[in-house]
Parts: structure tokens; sequence; C-alpha cells
């Protein structure tokens, strides 16, 4: 979700995203109920802060698109901390396992955990079973990345641009078949968003084994189209296998996918992009919390982390505290809305 993305009217819809709970400005609170724990243990050892390596949570497998996000950001924490980071997998249940267990561990500011929309977000008003539900429940530390979800098509396939694809839809209700990365998350939101707003009605294929096995029904043939984060499928966009006729980025994004236009250049609010955050459990001391933040977001608005994301097809997104946490809100009210929709 960009950051200056207007609201849907009627029914607002939205990412995706993004993203986390946030608790810079819930955090003080939950914080004198509890000062602390674990190896940070007490307020001298708060002081003391970071006094030991920290361990990283990636709710994705190792390897994938979005595992080189955690690892790159932590190594480049840890250097500003002056310490280490260890980086653990623990993929599944759409980033829940991860980000809870990152949540259920001592509030002691050395376990932290990327997470996006779908796992803080839109889980927890899904999911009734889960241990966090509401931006109270965690600790934001910082927004690090947007990663524009893309519309794409086969190189050699009949669409050449949006309107393309759009007006073929509006021919065919119902039989142009577009692979997302599961039933309620940002891509498919995006196309919910582009569906109302376009007046068209798409056949939406949620795969189970996410973005890189839409894309491959999409160059088989088996979908018209796939809408994935951008940045993994880069490289087949360069090779001419795929075409990008649209994404969820603002105008700065062309320079990556050549050819394709914003959604919102083309007349649609579509703010699903991916968004990255580093989280934490609620409940850390305010010396470990302000460390953490000030450290993270000195890391988000640095040249290197700009400069990695911008080799990698990402946008750096910095942004914490009060704004982070208004962000959040946004993308909470944003997600019921598409959820609402997605069940009409």
């Amino acid at each position: 979700m960009a950051r200056n993305r207007t609201r849907l009217a009627a029914v607002v819809i939205a990412a995706v995203s993004v993203l986390v709970v946030s608790a810079c400005g819930h955090s003080s609170s939950a914080a004198g109920d509890n000062p602390g724990t674990g190896a940070g243990g007490d307020a001298a050892s708060a002081a003391d802060f970071p006094s030991q390596d920290f361990e990283y949570v990636v709710p994705y497998n190792p390897g994938g698109s979005t595992d080189p996000v955690g690892r790159e950001f932590s190594r480049l924490l840890a250097d500003e901390l002056g310490t280490r980071a260890t980086v653990t997998n623990r993929p599944g249940g759409d980033e829940t396992i991860g980000v809870a267990s990152v949540l259920e561990a001592a509030p002691d500011g050395y376990t932290l955990g990327l997470t996006s929309a779908s796992g803080i977000i839109v889980q927890p008003l899904v999911n009734d079973q889960l241990s966090y539900k509401e931006p109270s429940d965690f600790t934001s530390v910082v927004k690090m990345v947007e990663a524009p979800n893309a519309l794409l098509v086969k190189g050699d396939g009949p669409f050449r641009t949006l309107d393309d694809f759009v007006r073929a839809a509006k021919e065919k209700p119902g039989q142009i078949r577009v692979g997302t990365t599961g039933r309620l998350t940002n891509n498919t939101f995006a196309l919910l968003a582009l569906e109302k707003q376009a007046g068209i009605d798409l056949n939406i294929v949620p795969f189970s084994g996410g973005a890189g096995e839409a894309v491959r029904a999409t160059l088989g043939g088996q979908v018209e189209a796939a809408i994935p984060t951008a940045a993994a499928q880069l490289g087949l966009v360069q090779a001419g296998e795929l075409r990008a006729l649209a994404h969820t980025g603002d105008a700065a994004y062309n320079a990556f996918l050549p050819g394709a236009v914003p959604f919102s250049d083309a007349g649609f609010d579509v703010p699903f992009s991916s968004d990255y955050l580093t989280v934490a459990p609620k409940g850390l001391p305010p010396a470990v919390r302000g460390e953490l933040v000030e450290a993270a977001l000195t890391v988000a608005k640095s040249d290197d982390w700009a400069k990695w994301c911008k080799d990698n097809g990402y946008l750096a997104d910095p942004m914490a505290g009060p704004e982070l946490d208004a962000w959040i809100q946004g993308a909470i009210e944003d997600s019921r809305a598409a959820i609402v929709l997605s069940e009409g």
C-alpha cells in the first residue's frame, strides 16, 4: 500500500501490504505493565541493550522471494546495533506460525521478526484462533519496504496493455483467469479493487503453492494472468517471458517494469502492494523499544538499504512511530472492507 494511497469510495479495499501491529503508540502502557523478562531481564539489563545477539524470524521458506528481505535487513540492523543476528525461517499458516513465535517470545528485544499485512493484519481478522488479534498485542518496530504487485501475462500473449486486458474481461465476463497466492491476500484484494472500479468480472484462481505456482500457470496457459509481487519476477519480465501490464506502486516503479503503468495512472485505486515490517513482542522495556526503533529506522533510511532495495526490485519505505501506527490502522480498515467484498 503506497503511503500516498487514496481510499476507495463506498467500499475501501486495501492490502496488503504491508502490515503489523503497532506499538510505538501502544507499547508505552504495555511496557509499563511488564518491565521486561528473559535475556534482557530487568531495568539494568535494558539499559545495556543490546548485550547479546538477537534472533530474527522470517515466516517464509529459506531461499524464497521474501527471505532475502529479512536476511539483509537483520544484517544491517545488527551492524547498527553493534551485535549479530541469527535468522530463523518458520514458514506456514500465511505467516502466522513465524509471527506467533515472535510475539510469544520474551519481551526483551532479542526476538524480532519479519511480517506483512497478510500475517499481521489480515489473518487476525479471519482467524480467531490466533494468540494475537490487534495492534495492542504487538510492538511495531519499523516498516522497511514496499513491494508492488504486478499484473503479469505471457510475453507472447494477446494482452499488450492494461486496456487490452480490461476490454477482454468486459467482453468475456468470468472467463479471464488470474492467479493469486490465496483467497485473502493483498494480490487478491488488488484484483477485487480492479474488478469493482473497472466494472469487470474476473475468474480469480488462488494457488496454494504461492506466487511461483501462479506464474508457472500463466506461462503454461492454465491461467491468462497472475498478480504476484513483482520483485521476484523481474528476471522473467526482462527475458520477455512475462509482460507486465500494470502495478500497484507509483510511477517510480516503472523503471523496474518498462511498458507497465501504475494502476493509479490508469484511473484505478489499487493500493495493495506487499509491505514488509519488523515486529517484536508487546511489553518491551521503553529503553529497549526506543533503541530498537531508532536503530531500525536509521537502517530503513540508509543509503545501503535503499541501494539493496533498488538492486532487488523493492522500494525502501521507512516508517515508524505515530506515522506507522496510523498506516497500520488504515490497513486494518481497508482489509476489513476487502474481506467483506471477497465474501460478497
